[in-house]
């Protein structure tokens, strides 16, 4: 028979460090235990309360959107994406100095406790047990506060990929103007040339980027416009 090793997590510590008391802490034990543990020592893991809160996650996060943003499906599917990617929420496991808490087996607690892929996991499995614990009023309010987003600098987060020529160009085809990107300069020999490129929203006159490529040369200067006008 395996003798436990592992200590209980310090709940009033954990619940301190997420902002929420639980009624039933069983559940906030269960989110907290991860599958190497409940393998080893027995009990239930969290990856049903992980499948829960995934898909918590992605009603609360699908409900602000479309509450406070006209944008196309395609553009909103991004801006989600970006904000629910194991990146982010891994991240925020970090910020709030939870990873420690992570009951794992013995002697795989550093290499579990730092992937982005177990950080997130533990993320929505604590939304799921909260979700569970309350409401999914309070449950939506807990996650929007921890995602740190709001009306204002949610479409700030879209970047869920480097193409930032589509960004821009979804971005500006809400606001019904039109992007053109112009070659104004091609210097060098033929294995050697660079190009510069300046781009023009509406007719405006805007930023310039030269490169080896006019693709890449179209992407930086399609990054800087996103910065000018406050979209990243």
């Amino acid at each position: 028979m395996i003798e436990k090793k592992v200590l209980t997590p310090k709940y009033d510590e954990v619940e301190k460090k997420l902002g929420y008391k639980f009624s039933n802490r069983e559940l906030l034990e269960t989110a907290l235990t991860h599958t190497t543990h409940a393998n080893t020592y027995g009990g239930e893991s969290n990856q049903r309360l992980e499948f829960l809160g995934d898909a918590v996650l992605g009603v609360v996060v699908a409900e602000f959107l479309y509450r406070n943003f006209s944008e196309r499906e395609g553009v909103l599917s991004k801006m989600r994406s970006r904000l629910v990617d194991e990146e982010n929420l891994s991240k925020l496991i970090d910020k709030m100095g939870l990873k420690t808490h992570l009951r794992v087996s013995e002697g795989s607690a550093h290499e579990l406790q730092n992937l982005h892929s177990v950080k997130a996991d533990l993320f929505e499995a604590i939304l799921g047990a909260i979700f569970l614990d309350s409401n999914f009023h309070t449950a939506s309010g807990w996650c929007l506060n921890k995602l740190g987003i709001d009306k204002n600098n949610a479409k700030k987060k879209i970047v869920a990929t480097k193409d930032y020529k589509s960004l821009l160009q979804e971005a500006m085809q809400q606001q019904g103007k039109k992007v053109v990107y112009k070659l104004i300069k091609q210097e060098g020999k033929p294995h050697e040339r660079e190009y510069t490129i300046q781009i023009s929203v509406d007719g405006v006159l805007g930023a310039t980027a030269t490169n080896t490529s006019k693709k890449l040369a179209e992407m930086e200067v399609a990054k800087k416009t996103l910065k000018d006008k406050g979209l990243l």
